[in-house]
């Protein structure tokens, strides 16, 4: 699944191609993929498109605002006249030929461009709604980490009440929006901190390290425009993501620290896999 710095460099990419082009049909091949009425979309200029944590808000010249989240295997692939570019989760069979059997949604540009929507586990989907309703949406969110609400304040009164292991908690969007299993892993690393210890046990300096390096860490994912394993992330022009060159413990099992040459160990919290070195993190 594409983790907040992937979505985001799909958003900066779409960006440069998809604002002021209308869309003039809306071919939905598996209705679950579609929530709420196509022809809202129809006629309809895109204006702008943002983020709010991993999903990617497209702005309609109506107001109306198009929800859409990749899932695990959703991908965005922007097809011109001349080229193909995709974003999400890729697969070459998705893009040689264009619509294939994972395609879901096709927005039909008004200059014969086209938006595709391809999405293998059909997790994915696409939703159309109000402004009025876009808070409520994002209801169950806490704030993004890479934005001012996300304050070491904010981060501090959270962690003092809670008694999982802090490695679920900063996981958790209700109390952090964004923070996936490879960037959690890399900023515990950073701070020091066993994923395994209680959110509540944390000092305050340590709360403090956590806070600057969750930012950190988030901050040169997008700049290096997110992690690829085997190929299984691009950007929306096809270029792999390069964060995984910069990997300290994710997937890094039975490997030595970098730091001190323990091996880094691998445990299971709430079922995903956690990397941690036993002799830095404590």
């Amino acid at each position: 699944m594409p983790e907040l710095p992937e979505v985001e460099t799909v958003v900066r990419r779409l960006t440069e191609v998809l604002p002021g082009k209308t869309i003039i049909e809306l071919s939905v091949l598996r209705d679950k993929s579609f929530q709420g009425n196509p022809s809202f979309l129809l006629d309809q200029q895109i204006k702008s498109i943002s983020r709010r944590a991993k999903i990617i808000c497209l702005h309609l010249t109506n107001e109306k605002i198009v929800l859409i989240h990749l899932k695990m295997t959703g991908q965005l692939i922007y097809h011109s006249k001349d080229k193909k570019i995709g974003g999400g989760h890729p697969s070459a069979d998705w893009v040689n030929q264009l619509p294939s059997s994972h395609t879901r949604i096709i927005a039909h540009l008004n200059d014969g461009d086209k938006l595709f929507f391809n999405d293998m586990r059909v997790f994915g989907w696409w939703k159309i709604i109000d402004p009025k309703d876009l808070e409520f949406e994002f209801r169950n969110y806490g704030p993004d980490v890479n934005t001012v609400d996300f304050s070491l304040e904010y981060l501090t009164e959270k962690l003092v009440k809670k008694s999982m292991p802090i490695k679920q908690v900063i996981m958790d969007n209700s109390t952090v929006a964004g923070i996936g299993n490879i960037y959690a892993s890399e900023a515990l690393y950073l701070a020091g901190i066993d994923p395994r210890r209680s959110a509540k046990s944390l000092d305050k300096k340590e709360i403090k390290d956590l806070y600057n390096f969750a930012k950190q860490v988030i901050d040169a994912g997008i700049i290096a425009g997110g992690t690829t394993f085997d190929g299984k992330y691009v950007d929306i022009f096809g270029m792999a993501g390069q964060y995984q060159n910069q990997l300290n413990v994710y997937g890094q099992d039975g490997k030595s620290c970098l730091k001190c040459g323990a091996l880094i160990n691998k445990v299971k919290l709430g079922g995903r896999g956690s990397f941690f070195c036993p002799n830095c993190q404590k």
